[in-house]
């Protein structure tokens, strides 16, 4: 495999046809054709070959040392042969090259959004010696696009109903207590469908409830090696009432 092979976004779905440098203005255009003979409707995921056309397509990469770089994609259209599908022509999709309708790969929309989260818009677009030519709010527009990171297993929850429609239906809150949110909303209030939640998470250690039986018989079918705690609500609420009321 040759050199700029190697520094391609991907190698197995495209394949370099030439390569052009332009001194003048630092650029660096790539001409890529697509190695794919099967594409997959983004619809059905019905499988085809039957090619409809070509067309073209831009994108922007990471830099090459002082270079901008440029890339230059002629792709394929294709027909759907499922002939109950709504969509009858599509493009070729290259997930590990770029998203529909993006004008820059996945790597350079992730290196901008990094940039956007440690400097902001305005700081972020003093970058020009990255070899990026950028506004504020192009910087800002990468970072929605961010992957959040994977949330560690829960340990601690506590569960708790709330009303769809007071005094008519209620369903199930679960919270991560030791990130403060809400990871699940049960459809109902029964012991089944909390112990059915909590026989998938089996790294919780500790959960918190109030005086229900029905949550505590849920947390018995569901997590028996956990640790049945009161919240602190009702912790108090339970030094309120008699016996434990302490006299004034």
């Amino acid at each position: 495999m040759d050199f700029p092979d190697l520094l391609l976004p991907t190698q197995s779905e495209l394949k370099l046809e030439s390569l052009t440098l332009d001194p003048d203005s630092n650029l660096i255009t790539l001409h890529l054709i697509s190695t794919q003979t099967t594409a997959h409707c983004p619809l059905c995921r019905h499988p085809t070959q039957r090619v409809h056309s070509h067309y073209q397509r831009t994108l922007k990469d990471l830099t090459w040392a002082n270079y901008q770089v440029t890339l230059e994609l002629h792709l394929q259209k294709f027909f759907c042969v499922n002939a109950a599908c709504h969509r009858q022509i599509f493009v070729e999709r290259l997930p590990a090259l770029t998203v529909p309708w993006a004008r820059r790969t996945n790597r350079l929309a992730s290196q901008l959004s990094q940039i956007g989260l440690a400097l902001g818009g305005a700081a972020g677009a003093r970058c020009h010696k990255l070899g990026y030519s950028l506004c504020p709010n192009s910087v800002l527009n990468a970072i929605p696009f961010t992957p959040l990171p994977e949330p560690p297993p829960p340990k601690t929850v506590g569960v708790d109903d709330f009303a769809f429609k007071k005094c008519l239906s209620y369903g199930t809150l679960i919270i991560d207590i030791d990130r403060h949110r809400p990871i699940a909303l049960l459809e109902d209030e029964h012991a089944d469908t909390l112990a059915d939640w909590l026989k998938q998470h089996p790294t919780i250690e500790t959960l918190a409830r109030d005086r229900s039986k029905t949550y505590r018989q849920g947390m018995n079918q569901g997590a028996p090696q956990a640790t049945q705690v009161a919240d602190r609500f009702h912790l108090l609420q339970n030094l309120a009432e008699p016996p434990f009321l302490i006299p004034p």
